[in-house]
């Protein structure tokens, strides 16, 4: 360094930089498959949901159908 410099060079250097790359990438990965596998139970959730619809529904059809073959 020459006189004057303010600036100094971190310990570890490039592999600190590296490494502190990598930790800032895994929490990044970590938060976007959490994201992921929030809306991917809210999606289920709402797949069970229509399924249990769906099953009230042709119960309904299937009694109204019994129904009208008895008149």
């Amino acid at each position: 360094m020459a006189e004057g410099d303010a600036g100094g060079v971190r310990s570890g250097g490039a592999a600190q930089d590296d490494a502190f790359r990598k930790r800032e990438q895994a929490n990044e990965d970590f938060y976007v498959r959490d994201q992921e596998m929030q809306k991917l139970r809210a999606l289920k959730k709402k797949i069970d949901e229509h399924k249990k619809h769906l099953e009230e529904l042709e119960k309904n059809v299937s009694e109204t159908m019994a129904q009208g073959g008895k008149k």
